[in-house]
């Protein structure tokens, strides 16, 4: 089943171009499920291939989440061992976190833009699905494709329900997941993977020159607690709060500005309330983000 699982990633790719490159990539799959494709496929690919964390022994070397503080292994060894690019999966490899060639670990957001839009180009106009939490850029980047952006409350299971829904091609999640309609239509990590080789091959560039060339996001994010039974009291509040402003409620509150864009929502697994804040300047989306804080306070 493995070996018919990479076929079916490969059909997906042009493999020559990718070949024709010889790339040296670094692949952490946190001892787990990861470490019986990603390296065998990307072998297959024509790439010089180096693991860490790569023994199914049972323990995680690492924490699993691939976050820029739980991968500075895989930094220093995609440095020193001078790769192209550096992979990271979770623990079953439905998402793929990259390292650029040198050693910063890229945000999902950033790279899963960078693939959306190779794909864009390549297959044309087409439906995008992506959670609320997504930033702005993948939207920028949509809308200069010419195709659509449909945004849904924050989940996998929510964004593969809505492709299959409407027939989307493309799904993503700013940790990392990307989903292809025309592979299956849920996160995988080991296409992700092959789909940025393509885009280094074709593009001819480094991934941390594609990724300059996005346009540019800050973002704030705060935490404050509040117990799990005073959840909805305080949606209730913000909602009230926020009546009037140009603003999304599909999953807690977005609220939108000229300049900048907040998303307040609880935490589905922890007793918090969450808030992003994105803006092209840096010191506007602290003040977002102090602005939102200030209501979720004043409702608590």
């Amino acid at each position: 089943v493995i070996d018919a699982y990479k076929e079916a990633v490969k059909s997906h790719v042009d493999i020559e171009s990718i070949r024709k490159k010889h790339f040296k990539v670094v692949v952490d799959p946190v001892n787990s499920v990861g470490g019986l494709s990603t390296p065998y496929l990307l072998k297959e690919l024509g790439c010089e291939v180096i693991t860490i964390n790569a023994q199914l022994d049972g323990d995680f070397s690492r924490p699993p989440e691939p976050r820029p503080e739980t991968l500075g292994e895989l930094s220093i060894m995609v440095r020193g061992s001078k790769a192209d690019l550096g992979v990271a999966h979770d623990g079953d490899a439905d998402r793929c976190v990259f390292v650029d060639e040198l050693g910063n670990v890229i945000l999902g957001d950033k790279t899963g833009t960078v693939i959306i839009d190779h794909l864009l180009e390549k297959i044309g106009k087409c439906t995008v699905v992506t959670p609320i939490s997504t930033s702005k850029l993948l939207e920028d980047i949509v809308e200069q494709r010419g195709s659509r952006l449909i945004r849904t409350r924050v989940g996998s299971t929510i964004v593969t329900k809505k492709m299959q829904e409407i027939g989307a091609e493309i799904g993503f999640e700013d940790n990392g997941g990307l989903f292809y309609m025309p592979h299956q239509p849920v996160r995988d990590g080991a296409l992700a993977a092959a789909l940025m080789l393509e885009v280094l091959a074709e593009s001819g560039k480094t991934l941390s020159k594609l990724v300059d060339e996005l346009p540019k996001y800050h973002l704030a994010k705060e935490r404050i607690e509040c117990p799990n039974e005073q959840k909805p009291m305080v949606m209730e509040r913000l909602l009230k709060e926020t009546e009037g402003l140009n603003r999304l409620t599909i999953d807690g509150v977005k609220v939108f500005f000229e300049d900048g864009s907040v998303l307040i929502r609880p935490s589905g697994t922890e007793a918090i309330y969450r808030v992003y804040a994105e803006a092209r300047k840096e010191e506007r989306a602290r003040e977002i983000a102090d602005w939102a804080m200030s209501l979720v306070k004043k409702a608590l």
